[in-house]
């Protein structure tokens, strides 16, 4: 046991003031100790807050080109259908895709082998917390079409 037995000793030894090494660099670090957690946060919480606002934001704006494609295509077939049943089209899509308008400020204007189609509406950012809506930001959109018949 001899020589075993004082190599387990050193070893024992060894680590102890090892470990105490670490325990004293530990202690001597600085306060920006725990600015790289706090930074993590802050980036997820400013990640997690664009994420958020592009999947409640981008409806708004995927639905106003998907009506002025509407209108554009109800331009095209002006021709066989009169302005009752193009407006009668127009409001099915308007309200299928939720669109927050009044069908009656539609307005379709007819001359001369020229058409326009037109309609003003707002779409409103919130949120909800603790069953109170907080309005961010008021989106105003100018959806209009105009050609040949």
């Amino acid at each position: 046991m001899g020589m075993h037995g004082a190599r387990n000793q050193c070893q024992i030894v060894g680590c102890e003031q090892g470990w105490l090494r670490s325990q004293a660099r530990l202690e001597r670090r600085s306060p920006q100790h725990g600015a790289g957690k706090l930074t993590l946060l802050i980036f997820g919480a400013i990640v997690a807050a664009v994420l958020y606002t592009g999947y409640h934001v981008l409806p708004f704006y995927y639905y106003y080109y998907e009506l002025k494609n509407h209108m554009f295509e109800a331009i095209r077939v002006a021709s066989i259908y009169t302005d009752d049943e193009l407006r009668q089209k127009l409001v099915y899509q308007i309200k299928w895709m939720e669109i927050p308008a009044d069908p009656q400020e539609l307005v379709i204007e007819r001359s001369d082998g020229y058409m326009r189609i037109s309609l003003s509406y707002d779409e409103v950012f919130y949120f909800t917390w603790q069953g109170k809506d907080y309005e961010i930001y008021t989106f105003h959109f100018d959806a209009e079409e105009e050609g040949d018949i």
